[in-house]
């Protein structure tokens, strides 16, 4: 697989006339999904979940090493999208240490805010996974949940898929890392596109998951790209231990 090949897989800022994001769905009350928030420095650059009154996951991508930890802020409790919005200051970001822009293999940080997010009507916290992805076709309703990067105007809204087996998977993406699945939209059209960076993937009513890349927009053949959020248990708890010690430092 080439280079090019690769960068296809990416969920980038620069919207191409005429594409959409989490295209099709249906929209949501904020209240019930207060656990998805916006992330941005002078600009949205992704999606991130609140798991803890301190703690979002979110992507590794979409924050390079040598962004200012100045100037992110998080904006909780918005139905819409902002591309520009001043919010809740971060303390410190920690991305996976083994992430490859490449493959995307280990697409993952954990961020941690300066001052708590207060839970109330409009902001909530959701419990990370507690088993692993079901695979194809079952009972357990998967939602992603986002917005459409276009459309300001519209609200929060949700997408239902299925997530292949990881032979399938790799029949339509060769080298799919470890720890990396294939969320399929059951119907169409809909699906990911540019500006879903982070978008959790929900079983369960549990943050399984979280949308990293893609090959075409809103196309069946080519379902997204999910960081397996099961499969990264081991590092959250690693960094959450991190990041709390080296604020006790401050």
């Amino acid at each position: 697989m080439t280079k090019v090949e690769l960068f296809l897989y990416f969920i980038v800022l620069v919207v191409p006339e005429k594409i959409h994001s989490l295209t099709g769905g249906e929209p949501v009350l904020r209240q019930n999904y207060g656990y998805v928030v916006q992330i941005h420095d002078d600009n949205f650059l992704a999606i991130g979940t609140l798991f803890t009154a301190r703690y979002i996951l979110t992507v590794a991508h979409s924050f390079p090493s040598r962004i200012k930890l100045e100037k992110l802020t998080v904006v909780a409790g918005n139905d819409k999208l902002w591309l520009k919005n001043k919010g809740l200051s971060v303390a410190a970001i920690h991305r996976h240490p083994k992430f490859s822009s490449l493959t995307l293999r280990n697409d993952i940080a954990v961020l941690r805010v300066k001052n708590p997010i207060q839970y109330n009507r409009f902001i909530s916290y959701i419990s990370l996974c507690t088993k692993p992805l079901p695979i194809e076709k079952n009972t357990t309703e998967i939602l992603i949940v986002g917005w459409n990067f276009l459309d300001l105007l519209e609200s929060m809204k949700t997408i239902r898929v299925d997530i292949d087996s990881p032979t399938k998977c790799r029949s339509k993406f060769v080298q799919v890392p470890e720890g990396v699945s294939c969320a399929v939209s059951t119907s169409n059209p809909q699906g990911i596109c540019y500006g879903d960076s982070g978008s959790p993937l929900i079983v369960g009513g549990e943050l399984c998951g979280m949308v990293i890349g893609f090959r075409r927009c809103n196309n069946s053949r080519y379902p997204g790209l999910i960081t397996d959020v099961y499969f990264h248990r081991e590092f959250i708890s690693n960094a959450i231990l991190k990041l709390d010690k080296d604020m006790l430092k401050v």
